[in-house]
């Protein structure tokens, strides 16, 4: 039986690129994938656009990756946002940057990148393996041997980038917490990430698509702050989402109870301009005192609505009680975690493989010599925005480095 220098065990961003860089430099690579083919993550990143990494530099990447970023520091040193956007260019393929920092093929076709990368893998040498589940992996005699249901593999390392359990049609499935376990490694549990919110008794279904820029969201836990987090909030049909709320849900438990910000002003300031206007300008609308401000009006009216406050109601008219409780709702809006979007909506998982297990320097488990991790299967994950495929592909080429050394 052939013996690779690597075994890589799933076809994504991760094991793409350690199998390319890997081969590159001589090694003979045998790719394994489920699926019937490779990159399925890729395909729909970005909603099948390709968002494949973002604008900025390593230290601003470190903190993007909640608290385990630092982990990822060689990785990224190492093959870093330009050097992933000269691999797909010098391919032929123009990358271009939005105003947000996401980084995009020119073509804004995920398959665009996919075919450069399934061209690669075949230029190299690359064996690829698709319909190809593993059963099952050891370490004998110094070899790993991986089982198969169509075939059996041996090679001197072995590399686990099977994913998380997020997109499950994609292949991602937590198979490789099985093979780690096999191997005594540690599993952080697993949880959905970078996922809408759903709240108790969510009031805002009317309003579907109003979105508020940059808001501050306040995390309590058993009447303690946990955590703070600014970004844009989405209201849906059902639930909270939008890019502050999805990145932030990595923290976020059942019960949780979340504190956000609508107006961009501190409920105490806006309290006492509230007060101010009313003792300098009574007759002044409350509607048109707070036009002055960022509410969207529809937001504002479903609020009027709540709370029984009239479109011509005036400040001086507007009593104690029902001005504190519209202060609240705009500046300290309470919301009650009921659930986290599941796994088939999450875009990444939280949780994996323990980081303590896994040397940052090389990503090699500290438990075998030989075996590797990259990826999504290990317990970190990062903001919405191409930070997860920058940091599988930045790990899996470290692995690539690491093996041929």
């Amino acid at each position: 039986m052939k013996i690779y220098d690597l075994i890589v065990v799933g076809g994504g961003p991760a094991g793409i690129f350690a199998s390319i860089y890997a081969a590159k430099n001589g090694l003979s690579v045998a790719l394994l994938e489920k699926k019937n083919s490779i990159g399925k993550k890729i395909l729909v990143s970005g909603s099948g656009k390709c968002n494949l990494t973002h604008q900025g530099e390593v230290n601003d990447f470190l903190n993007r990756y909640g608290e385990n970023g630092k982990f990822l520091k060689k990785a990224l040193y190492n093959y870093k946002v330009a050097d992933l956007i000269a691999f797909i260019e010098l391919k032929g393929l123009k990358m271009t940057v939005m105003e947000n920092g996401k980084f995009f093929p020119e073509t804004m076709k995920s398959t665009d990148v996919l075919d450069i990368l399934i061209k690669e893998l075949s230029s190299f040498g690359v064996d690829t393996f698709t319909n190809t589940s593993v059963l099952s992996a050891i370490k004998e005699d110094g070899v790993f041997k991986v089982v198969t249901e169509k075939k059996n593999f041996s090679g001197k390392n072995l590399l686990l980038s099977t994913g998380g359990k997020s997109y499950p049609t994609t292949g991602s499935e937590g198979d490789g917490y099985r093979i780690a376990k096999n191997f005594g490694h540690s599993i952080v549990e697993p949880r959905p990430a970078l996922t809408p919110v759903y709240v108790n008794d969510y009031p805002y279904a009317d309003l579907s698509g109003i979105s508020f820029k940059d808001s501050k969201i306040e995390l309590y836990r058993d009447g303690k702050k946990i955590k703070e987090h600014s970004g844009d909030i989405l209201f849906t049909h059902n639930n909270l989402s939008g890019p502050g709320i999805i990145d932030f849900s990595r923290y976020f438990k059942k019960g949780d109870i979340l504190y956000v910000n609508f107006i961009g002003k501190e409920a105490e300031n806006l309290s006492r301009e509230f007060i101010e206007a009313s003792s300098k300008n009574g007759k002044q609308s409350v509607k048109r005192f707070l036009a002055g401000y960022r509410v969207p009006e529809r937001f504002l009216k479903k609020l009027f609505k709540m709370l029984g406050i009239e479109d011509d109601t005036k400040l001086s008219e507007l009593p104690k009680q029902n001005r504190s409780l519209l202060v609240n709702k705009l500046s300290k809006h309470e919301f009650v975690v009921s659930k986290l979007g599941n796994f088939d909506v999450a875009m990444a998982t939280a949780g994996g493989v323990s980081l303590k297990e896994v040397s940052p320097k090389t990503m090699e488990s500290k438990l075998i010599k030989g075996l590797f991790f990259a990826g999504e299967l290990l317990d970190i994950d990062g903001d919405t925005g191409g930070f997860n495929i920058q940091a599988a592909c930045s790990m899996g080429v470290l692995v690539a480095d690491s093996v041929n050394k």
